[in-house]
């Protein structure tokens, strides 16, 4: 149950967002008093009456609030509340109509329009035409009433009930009730939610629709878990888990597959063919055949020097690192792989004098803005994510630099090379004029993309691309816990603590960047991080608010995201301007994250930014300099950012790192996710530990693997 409860009557809004869904409304209530009412408010016209619960809030700009969180429409139930009514929610019914027909038959003007529609004549100024016009758009506001009672009681939103109305018009409710897997089409419905209206109207378990249905849900799922494919054996257990029929599963892909709806490879064995998306099979063979073409394609580079550009650099290169550079300058495609220390910094610095000298045009890019900087940062020239190195765009929602409109350049360079997808590189290889070179820079131990496919690995892994590995840790590398640890977990080992550990080179001592803080209880190290963070890290010289990233593996939990993030605000922004929405508040001067691409406003999954200022119903923050206003739904995807997902962090690095991790987070512990939060931190990392997460992150190796077809295409 919610605190408070509000009824009365919709008088005007001074707000809808664009999507259709947040609104900032007037309501009349009992007394006379119109009060602000916010939320999902958008589908309402004036003049409804709504009987609202929620909570009274205390907006920093525009005073006392009414925050819903459940709505009940009623109609109208006063002569000005019907005519507001029948002016906003009836097409053909304007101000002067409305009031005629709300003067002629009082409060039954709605029996009248629904029952009793030729008495409509009686009305002034209502001819024969006019009246056919009301009638229809009395017709279609009922169709979308019924529609909306429909698909609330499945429990979708406002926003996702006008998607499905704009989408299908007419057609809608017949759509829901007869053809509800059809629903899948559109953005925020789920195969799980169509099912659940088809099962209420009756559609059998093995009905074709259903089948095909459950094929796409289960193809989409295994593309969000990082997959291309689906071997077919998985593909029907996990429609099994779904209820749908084996011999049903086998008809419909045989169908499937002769309609191209999906492609499916031969196997030596029927469990072990893959099933793709279409899309998804066409543009794993492109990259592949691209990548293999550029290998042949572009012609061999002009001798080199690298001394020469070693001395340009004030650098002298270790053999290793001399032919990683010289091999990258050679090839039409290659790829630079190494741990934290082993001089892949150095390298891109000696590579892009090189093409320099060579009169060549370089391009630099990285998946995220924070990569992008960091490249930019270390390499002394300018670095772009790959969104804008291809210069997407919002309005086409597509890259304008494309096969038509390739980049102007000799090499591309591609640091944080793991974390791209499938997609992506598809994109960038699209770009990339015939004759010109890709270096992709990346540490392969890492986390894989978000996105499906493992690009850096399945080329690695291929065997057809030109690779330098770089294993040798240096000097001044060696004397560093977070280097030293680094390897260590990638090799099975658990990390040594600063003070159980002493540095090899140049002296003795213990090792001071470096620490593991064990505690049982899952409280307990939230409340022992939490004192890390306010007093022993400012001793250090870190700033906590600017300075220090918590890194945990999942979002729920006492350990996660959710609670960390809500302690670390109370504790370092306690007193800024707040907004609340939903079960988040927002402060000016909070860190935050925006989870999803939003091309409307050119941010990106990833791009990390500062509350600037917060009103009712807006959030404007600063991304890397950027200043950006976002409105309703899309401050949804921006989430609080003290503590964020290791999987979140990849392509970043902060100063200070302190990584919770505790048998809770048993399902997510992987060797590789302990090994990316580690190597995110710049000059300090903490691990906040119960031992036994410890060791079962170092030893579990694999368990998240992917189906990927990229490798042996390109064998």
């Amino acid at each position: 149950m919610y605190a408070d409860r509000l009824e009365g009557e919709v008088a005007g809004f001074s707000f809808k967002s664009p999507d259709g869904g947040f609104a900032v409304a007037k309501v009349k209530v009992q007394t006379g008093a119109e009060v602000t009412v916010v939320g999902q408010l958008a589908h309402l016209f004036e003049g409804q009456r709504l009987v609202a619960e929620g909570q009274w809030v205390n907006d920093g700009r525009f005073g006392r609030q009414f925050k819903i969180e459940k709505c009940l429409v009623q109609e109208p139930r006063t002569l000005r509340g019907l005519e507001r009514y029948l002016a906003a929610a009836i097409q053909g019914v304007g101000p002067e109509i409305a009031r005629r027909i709300v003067e002629t038959f009082g409060l039954d003007a709605l029996q009248v329009l629904e029952s009793q529609q030729e008495r409509l004549s009686e009305v002034p100024g209502v001819g024969d035409k006019t009246r056919e016009k009301i009638i229809a758009g009395w017709a279609k506001d009922v169709t979308g009433r019924e529609l909306e009672v429909t698909l609330r009681g499945f429990g979708m939103g406002p926003v996702l009930c006008r998607r499905i109305a704009e989408e299908f018009d007419k057609d809608a409710l017949n759509v829901v009730l007869r053809q509800p897997y059809r629903l899948v089409d559109i953005k925020g419905v789920g195969f799980r939610t169509a099912d659940q209206i088809a099962r209420a109207n009756g559609i059998a378990m093995d009905d074709p629709s259903r089948v095909q249905a459950g094929v796409q849900f289960c193809l989409e799922e295994a593309e969000g878990e990082g997959s291309c494919y689906l071997p077919e054996g998985v593909l029907i257990e996990r429609l099994g888990k779904l209820d749908v029929p084996e011999a049903a599963t086998r008809v419909e892909l045989d169908r499937m597959a002769g309609f191209g709806r999906v492609v499916r490879h031969r196997a030596p064995l029927e469990a072990e063919r893959a099933i793709y998306k279409p899309r998804t099979e066409q543009l794993e063979a492109r990259v592949a055949r691209s990548l293999t073409d550029r290998l042949t394609n572009v012609p061999p580079a002009r001798a080199v020097d690298v001394s020469r550009a070693e001395v340009a650099c004030k650098l002298e290169l270790h053999e290793a690192q001399r032919a990683a550079v010289e091999l990258s300058l050679a090839s039409g495609v290659s790829v630079i792989t190494g741990g934290p220390g082993t001089g892949k910094t150095t390298i891109l610095k000696v590579l892009l004098a090189a093409g320099r000298q060579r009169e060549e045009k370089w391009l630099c890019a990285a998946p995220t803005g924070r990569a992008a900087r960091r490249l930019s940062e270390s390499s002394g020239q300018e670095a772009k994510t790959l969104h804008r190195l291809l210069e997407f765009s919002m309005t086409d929602m597509e890259f304008t630099r494309n096969a038509t409109k390739p980049l102007e350049a000799d090499g591309v360079l591609v640091d944080e090379s793991s974390m791209l997808d499938l997609k992506l590189m598809g994109a960038l290889l699209d770009a990339l004029p015939p004759k010109c070179r890709l270096v992709l820079v990346g540490d392969v131990d890492q986390l894989p993309s978000v996105g499906a496919g493992q690009v850096l690995r399945d080329c690695i892994d291929s065997g057809a691309l030109p690779v330098a590995r770089l294993t040798e840790v240096y000097r001044q590398a060696r004397d560093s816990g977070i280097v030293r640890n680094a390897h260590r977990i990638n090799v099975g080992e658990v990390p040594r603590s600063g003070e159980k550990d002493t540095v090899e080179s140049g002296g003795e001592g213990e090792v001071r960047d470096f620490f593991v803080l064990t505690r049982e209880d899952a409280t307990d190290a939230q409340n022992l991080l939490l004192q890390v963070i306010q007093e022993r890290l400012p001793r250090l010289g870190f700033d906590p608010k600017r300075d220090v990233q918590v890194l945990t593996p999942m979002h729920g939990g006492i350990l996660g995201t959710t609670a960390l993030n809500e302690r670390l605000q109370a504790a370092l922004n306690p007193d800024g301007v707040a907004m609340v929405r939903g079960n988040r508040t927002y402060r000016v001067g909070d860190r935050v994250l925006q989870t999803r691409n939003d091309y409307d406003n050119d941010i990106f999954n990833g791009d990390t930014g500062t509350v600037l200022a917060v009103e009712s119903g807006s959030l404007t923050a600063d991304f890397d300099g950027r200043e950006v206003t976002l409105i309703g739904d899309s401050i949804d995807a921006v989430e609080l950012a003290y503590a964020i997902s290791i999987h979140k962090s990849q392509g970043s690095e902060y100063p200070a790192v302190i990584v919770a991790l505790h048998n809770s987070h048993f399902v997510m512990l992987r060797r590789n996710l302990l090994y990316t939060a580690l190597t995110r931190a710049r000059r300090f990392a903490c691990l906040v530990a119960s031992p036994r997460a410890l060791r079962t992150a170092v030893g579990r190796c694999g368990g998240d693997e992917r189906y990927t077809g990229l490798a042996e295409r390109m064998r």
